[in-house]
């Protein structure tokens, strides 16, 4: 599944550029993986208590308010991820 970042971002210590972005989770190393033009951003993931079981993987992309966004991901098998995004005016752009 893919998602849009729509201006600079920062995810902990990882600089998020604008774009769109095909997300995987990688489990054995607590990262959901953004990849777009042959590069992969690892973002520091948090497992979350699921409340139910899902039968699909889905990932969900919403603001959390102000300039946080969460990014979740769902599976059936590894229960639920999820990774904070700040948009902000002060990304170093490089």
């Amino acid at each position: 599944m893919k998602i849009h970042v729509k201006e600079d971002a920062m995810s902990g210590k990882t600089t998020i550029p604008k774009g769109e972005y095909s997300v995987s989770l990688q489990t054995d190393s607590q990262q959901i993986n953004l990849i777009a033009g042959g590069k992969t951003l690892k973002l520091v993931a948090t497992k979350r208590r699921a409340t139910s079981q899902v039968r699909t993987t889905s990932i969900n992309f919403y603001s959390g308010g102000g300039k946080s966004w969460s990014l979740v991901v769902n599976t059936p098998k590894n229960g639920e991820w999820i990774a904070m995004i700040e948009y902000s005016a002060s990304v170093i752009k490089k």
